[in-house]
């Protein structure tokens, strides 16, 4: 068998999740708090076991907040379930960043060969003859058909297809949401303790 490594090596973004994995020891609710009702995450034990011991080693305030919790508060396994729980959403969310970047950068290099494409059909383009333009008298009926409203659907919502959205895409945003939440609640609990 492999030795254990902490979970941000081998990651795209490593130095980033590392100090985010770190600054999950801060808080002791990131071990109380079990995983909201619905979601699935698999946890062995025994599989993590290895992981869990090299990072009592990395983190010192892990090892303190093992020692003050278990058993008194939470038993092991809820424990190190709960914390690598949290591990994994901080992972997710670095590599769907890494993901956007990624097709973003697809992107603008799609929009660049398109430019230049349209740039060298227009210089290989030949002139078009001057034509003299007649001024057209248009009728009063044809002024009243004219129309102020948009062409296709009056309202952007009626455009957007909901039928079409990745549920699990979906399901990921929103715990990154509930993620991002208990973050500023911890920022504002460490502020007025300092």
């Amino acid at each position: 068998t492999e030795a254990a490594v902490p979970p941000w090596v081998d990651s795209n973004e490593e130095e980033t999740i590392q100090q985010q994995i770190l600054a999950l020891s801060a808080d002791k609710r990131n071990f109380l708090r079990d995983p909201p009702a619905g979601v699935q995450f698999n946890f062995d034990f025994d599989q993590m076991y290895p992981v869990a011991m090299v990072m009592l080693q990395e983190d010192e305030l892990l090892n303190r907040m093992r020692f003050d919790l278990v058993p008194k508060h939470v038993k092991e396994e809820v424990f190190w379930r709960n914390y690598f729980y949290r591990v994994s959403l901080i992972k997710q969310s670095a590599q769907l960043t890494a993901l956007a970047a990624q097709q973003q950068a697809v992107g603008k290099e799609e929009n660049k060969s398109r430019e230049e494409e349209s740039q060298l059909k227009e210089t290989v383009r030949p002139k078009t003859p001057p034509v003299a333009i007649k001024p057209q008298i248009k009728s009063q009926e044809d002024e009243e058909e004219i129309s102020t409203s948009p062409g296709v659907s009056e309202f952007v919502s009626d455009a957007f297809d909901a039928c079409n959205l990745n549920q699990e895409d979906l399901r990921k945003e929103m715990e990154q949401l509930v993620l991002d939440k208990k973050k500023e609640e911890t920022s504002v609990v460490e502020g007025k303790a300092a």
